[in-house]
């Protein structure tokens, strides 16, 4: 009897070591400023990472893991039903649904695409940098040189003044580290506006010392925000975590913290913008 007590007991401890054990959630990141900034003098502050780590606070029965992956496989290891892997700031389509399992909440919420754009040129052509402009405008009745990250999606509205604007100025940019290669370009009056996320074009000035030389305007072409989800491998695993993080979503969604995170890497003239929008958002979904 005592033996039977002494397996029994050694079976339960072995059955609650093994949840424990599967208890876990495996990031993937990308080293991608300024959602993740791994390198210089603000590593730890990214967007998506300073979220992330919200998001583990709120769920102190699992346990975390980082995966680093170069941005171009990202996707594809997410997507891989072997793995078993959650990832951040991810747009929805319908490819993507069959493959990967999306939370019902945001994770992250941003303004939509934007260009970045010298000073001086805003003067210039007597811009309101405080009104959106079209950028097809841009190209066609300012024939301004517009420079693109290659192999980039901005949603269709943008992709399409890209696309069809054949006789436009328009540079693609191969290759690693594009966007900072593009605003060195366009600090140097080699390119006359960047297309890019507000975020990326701040960091970017911020860290490369040109925040003197360059802000932003913001485009009629792109909706009003830019909403990503987390997604997860879209296997039994994987949908049950997806729950767990819509759970620990609600949490923290309308906290000072989470509100302070998005807005971290936005310029002053954009902060208030995207305040707006959120209120307006956080409004209308009370409704």
């Amino acid at each position: 009897m005592r033996r039977a007590s002494v397996l029994l007991l050694f079976f339960f401890c072995a059955a609650s070591f093994a949840e424990k054990q599967t208890k876990t959630i495996q990031w993937v990141v990308v080293d991608f400023a300024p959602y993740y900034i791994m390198n210089d003098r603000y590593e730890g502050s990214g967007r998506d990472e300073s979220v992330m780590k919200m998001i583990e606070k709120a769920l102190p029965d699992y346990r975390f893991t980082h995966t680093l992956y170069p941005s171009s496989r990202a996707i594809h290891e997410l997507s891989n039903p072997q793995n078993n892997y959650c990832m951040l700031s991810l747009y929805q389509n319908e490819h993507r649904k069959q493959h990967i399992a999306f939370s019902s909440h945001t994770s992250t919420i941003g303004l939509s695409p934007s260009i970045a754009i010298r000073k001086e040129l805003i003067k210039a052509l007597d811009l309101d940098p405080s009104k959106a402009i079209s950028l097809k405008a841009l190209l066609n009745e300012k024939h301004l040189a517009l420079g693109v990250s290659m192999s980039r999606s901005f949603g269709k509205s943008i992709d399409d003044v890209i696309n069809t604007n054949h006789d436009a100025n328009i540079i693609f940019r191969p290759g690693s580290d594009t966007l900072a290669s593009l605003t060195y370009m366009l600090s140097k009056k080699r390119i006359d506006i960047l297309l890019g996320y507000p975020s990326e074009h701040y960091y970017l000035a911020h860290s490369m010392d040109f925040e003197d030389k360059l802000t932003q305007l913001t485009l009629t072409e792109a909706p009003k925000l830019s909403e990503g989800f987390i997604g997860c491998t879209n296997n039994e695993q994987g949908r049950q975590i997806i729950s767990e993080l819509d759970i620990a979503l609600e949490k923290i969604a309308h906290t000072q913290d989470y509100h302070d995170i998005l807005v971290r890497w936005l310029p002053d003239n954009l902060k208030p913008i995207l305040e707006k929008r959120l209120k307006d958002r956080n409004e209308s979904a009370a409704h």
